[in-house]
Order: structure tokens, then sequence, then C-alpha cells
């Protein structure tokens, strides 16, 4: 399985491995997370570290809004849960006394709304489901739960008697969608349809089934966690040690490097310079990457690797509430789902907020959300406004304000998370992970375990211990 690899963990708490190297100069492109956890622990080991950071914050999709609602309230734009199998992101948690609780992603108690029905979710899960849907007699029989438990039992038995078997088995999976997956073991339209609205992501199914069914294995969204106060406590909580060496507000034009070292070209509101270090970690998207000049030689692969990697888009539209109106139909967290363009609705749970509090109305991805992009923010508060009316009536009375986000929008993600589509693994996964020389590449991307925090320090991790241990 992608489970983290121990030496990763002893990193965190006990520093990169000592060396008589000489210290480098290093030079990391984006102060997201995985650019925070390269500087930090290259920092620590007595190297000499530069980041170039785009906006004027730290994080990257990492990011709690909070100013567009009043004082005290806020909500997840970006990273939202933490697997509790995730040790890395628990390791820096508990190095930086950041107190972790639970996430709530499935309430029985939540709504299930679809083709004019709104039910409980837990009843549609566990079989009742309305009887338009055509799901063959089989299917009617069983539940939801049974049905996708009797489809992946088999790898689960073949993972629980040889975890090395994974390998094989991402191997096959990579090679069709999640769509085609089901449509093989039989599963009919309905059903396939039926189990991509309650899991959230119909708009997906047409992605690796690896990514899903890895996802699975790991029940990495079985038992999950939130960091008390806002996800962003946790990038900041790097800025102590490293503010000092962030360039904010500075943008990548251009990559160099020759045999002497790496020259990174940019600009910021003074005009245009070089950047030269003895070696270069990029943490950017190459959803970014691709739209940076690249003057020295990569390789085939890398370049293939930065114009097809598959980026999805997700969307978010966020209501801040007078009133907890969803507490009237006994919901405390979990998330509602639909066939409406808003999609999932994700209820905040109690402890952060008081009594006001911050809805997430709507959170999709894929095509639902480029169609959400399509509109102006105005747009998507009264699009949301009148679908979550359709889920809770009369609950416009407690709308206070709005603020909305598309990750296809943002000037330094372009997207929201890779996504590997059928066959890219095979095709594009180590020519990303490949240094070019003296640069090296970090990123949730950068891992197996992308679109995941974990990911994305696991890349920083080993692309720090990769030019802690080059000798000059």
């Amino acid at each position: 399985m992608d489970n983290t690899a121990p030496e990763l963990v002893e990193i965190v708490e006990q520093g990169l491995p000592k060396n008589d190297f000489s210290a480098k100069n290093v030079i990391i492109l984006g102060a997201g997370i995985s650019g925070l956890v390269a500087a930090r622990e290259l920092m620590a080991a007595g190297h000499n570290v530069t980041i170039i950071e785009a906006s004027q914050r730290v994080g990257g999709r990492i990011r709690t809004l909070r100013e567009p609602f009043s004082p005290g309230q806020y909500s997840e734009a970006g990273a939202m849960r933490v697997p509790n199998s995730h040790q890395l992101v628990k390791a820096y948690a508990n190095h930086f006394s950041l107190e972790m609780r639970p996430f709530q992603s499935f309430n029985p108690k939540a709504w299930f709304c679809s083709h004019s029905h709104r039910v409980r979710l837990g009843d549609i899960v566990s079989g009742q489901v309305p009887h338009d849907f055509p799901l063959a007699e089989s299917e009617r029989k069983s539940s939801l739960q049974d049905l996708w438990e009797n489809l992946i039992a088999p790898y689960r038995q073949l993972v629980s008697d040889n975890p090395e078997s994974w390998a094989g088995i991402r191997e096959e999976l990579q090679s069709i969608s999640l769509r085609e997956f089901m449509q093989d073991a039989g599963w009919s339209e309905a059903a396939i349809e039926l189990y991509g609205l309650v899991a959230g992501f119909e708009t997906l199914l047409s992605a690796s089934a690896a990514e899903f069914l890895g996802e699975v294995l790991q029940d990495l969204r079985a038992n999950t966690m939130t960091i008390e106060g806002g996800m962003d406590r946790l990038p900041k909580a790097f800025l102590p040690e490293l503010e000092g060496c962030i360039n904010f507000g500075t943008r990548v034009h251009a990559l160099d490097q020759d045999e002497n070292g790496v020259k990174i070209h940019v600009e910021n509101i003074g005009g245009r310079s070089i950047i030269e270090g003895d070696f270069a970690i990029c943490t950017l998207p190459f959803s970014i990457l691709r739209h940076i000049e690249i003057l020295c030689e990569f390789s085939w692969g890398k370049r293939k690797a930065i114009r097809n990697l598959h980026y999805e888009d997700a969307a978010r539209v966020f209501f801040e509430t007078t009133e907890r109106f969803w507490e009237a139909d006994e919901i405390h967290g979990g998330a509602s789902v639909t066939d409406l363009a808003i999609r999932n609705i994700y209820y905040p749970e109690r402890k952060p907020h008081g009594q006001r509090s911050v809805l997430m109305a709507s959170y999709c991805h894929g095509q639902d959300a480029m169609r959400w992009g399509a509109l102006s923010p105005e747009e998507r508060l009264i699009q949301a406004r009148e679908n979550v009316a359709v889920i809770h009536p009369n609950c416009e009375k407690y709308l206070a304000s709005g603020h909305s986000l598309v990750w296809s929008q943002d000037p330094f993600s372009a997207g929201a998370y890779a996504f590997f589509q059928p066959h890219q693994e095979r095709e594009l996964h180590e020519a990303i992970i490949s240094p070019e020389g003296r640069f090296y590449f970090a990123g949730e991307h950068a891992s197996i375990q992308h679109r995941w925090i974990e990911g994305a320090m696991e890349s920083a991790l080993r692309a720090a211990l990769a030019v802690h241990n080059v000798r000059l």
C-alpha cells in the first residue's frame, strides 16, 4: 500500500541524517506545504535556503478563509481533513503543538437529494432506495454499501494476505476508469450513478480506478481529522523558522541551469532579476510550471508530464449564517449529497463556530466546478442559495453573507489537485518525480499519495534528503 515510510517520519522527528558534505544554497519554488517542509528540514541541516512565493501567504492549497466572514468565523477553501493513518501530518502537528479533532465525513442524518427525492443519506446507503431508480433486481435486494464492499472484497483480501500485492493491483487498475471497473463487475448504470452521487464524485468516474481503490483500501475517508482552529495553522506554524527566507510576491518566469548551479528568473514589483543557487526544489503544480519558460534541457519525459498531467478542478461556495438551521434536521457535521449544481453541502461542527456559522454550501469537482467557474461571484451565490433552499426550505432568512472560490481560476495553482486519468500513472509518474540535473521536484503531484497533504510532505522530504546527500 501507499503508506509513508518510517524513515521519513524519523526525519520529521530527528532531522535529516548527518553527513560531512558542505552546506548548499538551495532555492525552493513555492511556499505551499511541500516547499515549507523541504525548506525547514534543509535549513535545520545547515543549508542556506531561499523560498520564492508568488502570493502573499504560505500554504498553497491549504487555505482557510477567514476575512470574508465576521470575526471568529472561518471555513476551509482547500484541504480540510487528514486521514488518521497519515503519519507525517500528525508528526508535524504534534511538533508544533497543533490540536487535531475528528472530522465527520459521513453523517447518516444528512440528506440525499436526487430526482426530486429528499431522504436521509443513511437510508440510501442501507438500501432504502426510491423505486424509480432503475436498479437491477439483485442490486435492489442489497444495500449500496454491501454492493461496494462485495466489489472490493477480493482486493482487500489480497492486500491483507500480502501488502506487496498492491503494486500489481495498482498496475492492473490504472488502465481502466472507475466507471469501467464497476461496469466490468456487472453494475447497472443506475447503481453506478447512485454510487457516484453518494460518494460525491459522479463527475470523476472517468478517472483511473486505481486512484479510488487505493483510498478505499487504506480507509482514508473513514477516519479523518482536522486541525482545531483551521487547517492554515499548519503552514503558518513554519513561519517563525522560515519567514526570513521567503520572497513573497515574487513570480518565477524562467528556469535555467549549468554545471555550476541553477538560475531562477523572477519578477516582482521592482522588476526582473535572477536568483542563483546550487540546487532548486520545484514544488509548483505542473499546471503552473506549464507556463514557465524552461531555458535548459529537461528530458522528453519531464516535458511530456508537465504538458499532460491532469489537474482536476474544484469549487466551493460558502454562506455565513446567523443560525445553524440544519440542526433542526438533527444534522451535526457530515455532508448532504445532491444531484443539484451544488452537489455536496458540508456542515460545520459546533466547537469552533459559536451561534453564527459558515456553511460550505457547495463542494464539487470536475465539470461541475468548471461550470461554477463560468458564473460570476454574484451568480454563484444566487444559484447556491436556490439549491440549498431545496434541501433546507426557508433557509434564506438565515443567510448573512457569501463567498466562493474556483481553484482553476486561482493564479497560483490553476487547479485543485493532480488526478491520474487511465494510463497516466504508468506513463507519467516516474518522469514527474525524477530530477532534472540540479532541479528536484516535490508537491502532491510528485507522490502516489497525491491530493493529500501527506503526499506533499512525503515528496518534500524525499527531495530534501536527495539534495542533502548530494556531494558538491
